[in-house]
């Protein structure tokens, strides 16, 4: 850096003008090149603003997208539950097809083993019928036979013991309807809990459309975001550039400026120095002038902005007290009428019993006169007078209180329709006073409202001569309730997948544990169908037993009665022998 100071007081022996005098021609900057540095500095300065403020909006942007991420995984996550969700629906509906397969087979099963009943029945009916049939021939049949009974004996004991097993084989079709009965209500109960799943299921949908659209939302912003870096970026480059451009323009400037310099170093004049040293503190002064107005209309600002905050926060306490009183007022309102209904019901039943009291008057004064009349009539007996005399003095005593009490109770009725008109009067101003509070509510919302409008004013102001006093490009940033928006949104999301987890879990839960049920009344139904038929093929081996012993008995029958036709026609032959025999016998005596 040259010294302009130094480079005169070298000169001065040299000069022949340097042993005139001393002037103080000092000027503000010591040259032209500290001035510019000074200027670059300051330039420089500015660009590291600018470089700190693009970094920070750069981090900003950073920090979105890391939440974007974050919230795109919780978005996978939950994805990934419901398709958990869906298979193990898609699980318990193949489930729930196989029960009602199974269901079908055993209702199928139980048609067969039904209808394999009623041919048992059948036959054993067509037994019964037989051995009723063979029983009447039997009865007709005068000769027997033991075979034959024996036979007849063991065809009945076969018959009841056909007709035991079928008994048996009812209560056992009843117990495998009960078995079937449950095992349709535990298919109705795992519909039922499809059917759930499904709503379940349709819920977590609904929910994951609304976190798709939260993150695309989200993506917009990012988008917005991005595209805004890019232009905070253009423009920054663009502001660079200037400076580059303002840069070497003041570095041709410098050159100039030095020229001129030596120059005006050939044709120095003092005055000159001393105009241009006034001139420099004029301008300072009003610069530091502007900059105390500036300061003081900050000031002022602040203040203002100071006032207008608490004039809201007042407005805010008096509106708050405004709502206590009004629940206040509102509750007072609602105990006078609750007061105002007991005291009509009062007044119902005090005009009940002035009515009562009237009618018992009415009633006593009746007896008094009938008494009196009595008395009059029975005036020759002494004692029944005193006894009649006391009575009515009773009576009048006691027409006299009851007169009392019935004034009494009027009294009591004044006292309580003035305090009826007093609450009704209280609560006429009290109401007044709810329409003032009400009305003086809505006027501080209205003015609630203004301050809030002249806020926003004031801050768009604000925000317009921050714009224009700031640099553009550099105000790129996020508030605190976008990100503590953003953090809740994470954390809703987390705890919404959690719960659907939960519910999936309990979901499955429940649904083994129907499927095991089920299994478990299938199996039991199995083994009751296996049973059943196994007793079905006992029965059909014994009906096939009883058929045989029929055919048996029908046989032997058929030769008993051709055994019994042949004695028959023996014994014919033979009373006919013995008749011709003895016709041949008697011409021979003659």
């Amino acid at each position: 850096m040259v010294n302009i100071r130094n480079k005169g007081h070298q000169n001065a022996p040299s000069s022949p003008k340097g042993e005139v005098g001393e002037i103080d021609t000092r000027a503000p900057f010591q040259s032209v090149k500290a001035a510019v540095s000074l200027f670059g500095e300051v330039a420089v300065s500015r660009e590291k603003r600018a470089v700190k403020k693009s970094n920070l909006s750069s981090e900003n942007v950073l920090d979105k997208e890391t939440q974007h991420l974050l919230a795109l995984r919780e978005l996978n996550k939950i994805k990934q539950q419901l398709e958990k969700a869906q298979t193990t629906k898609n699980r318990a509906l193949t489930e729930l097809e196989k029960a009602e397969k199974t269901l079908q087979d055993l209702t199928t099963k139980l048609k067969t083993v039904s209808e394999s009943k009623h041919s048992a029945i059948e036959a054993a009916e067509a037994v019964k019928n037989k051995a009723k049939k063979l029983e009447a021939e039997r009865s007709r049949n005068v000769i027997g036979r033991e075979a034959w009974k024996q036979e007849l004996d063991h065809a009945r004991k076969e018959y009841t013991t056909t007709v035991i097993e079928l008994d048996a084989a009812k209560q056992e079709l009843n117990k495998i309807r009960q078995d079937f009965d449950a095992a349709l209500e535990a298919k109705l109960a795992a519909f039922q809990q499809g059917a759930e799943a499904q709503r379940s299921a349709n819920v977590n949908r609904e929910k994951a459309s609304e976190l798709s659209k939260e993150v695309a939302a989200m993506r917009l912003s990012i988008q917005h975001l991005k595209l805004a870096a890019v232009q905070a970026q253009q423009e920054h480059s663009k502001i660079v550039a200037e400076k580059d451009a303002c840069i070497d323009s003041q570095k041709s400037a410098k050159v100039e400026a030095e020229k001129k310099l030596m120059s005006l170093k050939k044709e120095v004049d003092p005055k000159s120095y001393k105009n241009l040293d006034a001139k420099f503190a004029e301008t300072s002064a009003e610069i530091e002038v502007l900059q105390e107005e500036m300061k003081k209309a900050h000031a002022t600002e602040m203040e203002a902005v100071r006032v207008v905050a608490l004039e809201l926060n007042e407005a805010s306490k008096t509106l708050q007290e405004l709502a206590e009183e009004e629940s206040s007022l509102r509750s007072l309102v609602s105990s006078l009428q609750l007061e105002l209904e007991d005291v009509k019901k009062e007044q119902a039943e005090l005009k009940e019993r002035e009515v009562a009291a009237e009618s018992l008057a009415a009633k006593l004064n009746a007896e008094v006169q009938n008494s009196k009349a009595n008395a009059e009539l029975e005036e020759k007996d002494l004692d029944v007078s005193d006894d009649l005399s006391m009575k009515l003095q009773q009576l009048l005593s006691e027409a006299e209180n009851d007169e009392r009490e019935a004034e009494e109770m009027k009294r009591n009725a004044n006292e309580l329709m003035r305090e009826a008109k007093a609450d009704t009067i209280a609560s006429e101003e009290v109401e007044k006073k709810l329409e003032l509070a009400l009305r003086e509510a809505e006027e501080a919302m209205a003015a609630e409202k203004r301050v809030l409008d002249e806020m926003k004013i004031f801050s768009e102001k604000k925000d317009t001569n921050h714009y224009l006093n700031s640099e553009p490009g550099t105000t790129i940033k996020l508030s605190v309730g976008e990100f503590d928006s953003l953090n809740k949104k994470v954390q809703e999301s987390e705890i919404l997948a959690e719960k659907k987890e939960e519910a999936a879990m309990a979901q499955l839960e429940a649904i083994t544990a129907s499927k095991n049920e089920v299994d478990r009344k299938l199996e039991a139904n199995l083994k009751a169908i296996e049973e059943i038929e196994m007793a079905t093929k006992v029965a059909m081996t014994k009906a096939e037993m009883a058929e045989s012993a029929k055919t048996m008995v029908e046989g032997e029958l058929q030769k008993w009665r051709q055994e019994e036709q042949n004695v028959r026609s023996e014994a014919a032959s033979t009373f006919i022998e013995h008749s011709v025999k003895s016709s041949v016998s008697i011409p021979l005596l003659l």
